[in-house]
């Protein structure tokens, strides 16, 4: 062996030790970072939104946020705390988070891309707690992995929070309780209309009925008379789809007939296809008759289409003012009247009317209490 290659393969022995040495050095870093994630998923509430726990670590940069209610009972703190600390609120932070791609990073670019998926509310839920300071005062605890992250959430939530109570409304209030409070009014008020429905059928025809309540009668049966004739429609409609009919049946209906524009299309349109069948057209005049048909009958489909949703709108309406005319027959009708005809149904009607209106007022004075929250708070980042 030449000297030259017993020096190369000293040369190749030693890089190849170096490498071997680099490599293991790779490994127990990665081994280390993965080591690090793990343990920050397991013991590290914000890191893992599986835990449930909101626990700070020393790892976590925190800015505070306060909360500062001029109302000194317990419930103005509970109702602030309950809108700060629910899906919807998080959703709306998240939804304007998700606005701006290096906000959005910066916050939740640190987690792991599987670990965002399907859980960015829980992630971000994580990053946020919530302590009591005292009877007046919420301390809220943004996290992140950098100062500029955590400060960034902070301005998040004291714009986000102070929105979503500006945009609130009666229908829709912010804390889930008083949400509750309404699903539950409207519940019950639905199924004492439902009865009353149900109650003025069953005692129809009484002999002791007001001028009211028959006029009422009177309107609901010209009702259902409507209704029924609309149906009549909607059915040689169904029938004429069904069996594929020549589209100009659908003009033999009054309702699609008259609607709009479609006789006053339905004529162009017969007139520009008789103009079709004339030999003397030359070319030009052919073609330009056979764009007006192709447009005419656009036109004219967009038109039937139309007086057929008309039609189904019209038997909705009805249907509902029927509905309003026999909760209204009810009201008509005499205690006395009620009283001779007691059934199971009026009894149960009393107990759902007696609960609806308790419900009614719970949810009322509740609202007073979140409306007088609403307007006394002071929602600021704290000085560090």
């Amino acid at each position: 062996m030449q000297p030259w290659q017993c020096i190369a393969l000293i040369v190749l022995s030693i890089a190849v030790f170096f490498y071997a040495s680099f490599l293991d050095e790779i490994n127990e870093t990665a081994q280390s970072s993965l080591g690090t994630l793990v343990d920050n998923k397991q013991g590290t509430p914000q890191v893992s939104p599986l835990d449930g726990e909101k626990n700070s670590t020393s790892t976590w940069a925190e800015v505070l946020v306060m909360l500062d209610s001029a109302i000194e009972e317990d419930y103005a703190i509970s109702f602030h705390e309950e809108v700060l600390d629910s899906e919807k609120f998080y959703l709306g932070l998240l939804d304007d988070l998700s606005k701006s791609p290096v906000a959005k990073d910066l916050i939740l670019g640190p987690f792991t891309s599987e670990l965002l998926v399907g859980n960015e509310v829980e992630i971000l839920s994580s990053l946020i707690s919530f302590r009591q300071r005292s009877q007046k005062t919420l301390e809220i605890i943004c996290k992140g992995h950098s100062t500029r992250a955590a400060h960034l959430l902070s301005e998040l939530i004291i714009r986000n929070y102070n929105n979503l109570l500006h945009s609130e409304t009666s229908d829709s209030p912010a804390p889930q309780s008083l949400s509750q409070q309404l699903e539950k009014c409207r519940d019950l008020e639905s199924q004492m209309e439902d009865l009353k429905i149900t109650i003025q059928e069953e005692i129809a025809g009484s002999s002791e009925e007001s001028v009211e309540v028959m006029a009422i009668r009177s309107e609901i049966m010209q009702i259902d008379e409507d209704v029924n004739q609309f149906k009549q429609h909607l059915l040689r409609i169904d029938e004429i789809h069904k069996a594929k009919l020549n589209p100009e049946e659908y003009f033999h209906i009054p309702p699609i007939r008259d609607y709009g524009q479609v006789t006053q299309l339905a004529d162009i349109l017969e007139q520009l296809k008789s103009m079709r069948l004339d030999s003397t057209l030359n070319e030009f005049t052919r073609n330009e008759v056979e764009k007006n048909i192709m447009a005419n009958s656009k036109e004219l489909e967009k038109e039937v289409i139309s007086a057929i949703e008309k039609i189904k709108e019209r038997v909705s309406e009805l249907l509902l003012q029927k509905k309003e005319l026999q909760q209204a027959a009810f009201d008509h009708i005499s205690n006395a009247t009620i009283l001779k005809t007691k059934t199971q149904r009026i009894d149960m009607f009393d107990k759902i009317k007696k609960l609806a209106l308790e419900s009614r007022k719970a949810f009322e004075d509740s609202t007073l209490l979140w409306m007088s929250c609403k307007s006394s708070y002071n929602l600021y980042r704290a000085t560090q």
